[in-house]
């Protein structure tokens, strides 16, 4: 079976701030990566802290050093990475792109597997 067959999508609900969850999904995440497995990832509202955090501003979250060590080879080595849409834009430029839960639901049909923080 090709990995291509093992289309995977993170789902993170969980606020960083003070959960651990985010950190071990972007650990796990990237086990599967290098499995060959390809990873793609929807933050939801209370998990785009990940997108907005600068490096030195992750070590503050729940499980930081994980987050600091491992955010940005995961955000590098992601298949895509989607967002719930900010109401108003973010003072910064963030990778990936918006989309509505709603559209989360299409979005999910093509993925052979979810795994939900």
């Amino acid at each position: 079976m090709s990995s291509s067959s093992h289309r995977t999508l993170l789902l993170i609900k969980a606020d960083p701030a003070n959960d651990p969850r985010p950190a071990e999904a972007i650990r796990s995440a990237l086990g599967l990566i290098a499995g060959e497995i390809p990873v793609s990832v929807y933050l939801f509202r209370e998990a785009r802290a990940l997108l907005l955090s600068s490096p030195d501003d992750l070590l503050d979250l729940e499980d930081g050093e994980v987050l600091h060590r491992f955010l940005g080879t995961f955000f590098d080595m992601a298949k895509e990475i989607y967002y719930e849409p900010f109401t108003l834009a973010p003072a910064r430029e963030v990778r990936g792109k918006p989309l509505s839960p709603k559209d989360l639901g299409h979005l999910i049909l093509g993925f052979d597997h979810t795994i939900f923080f």
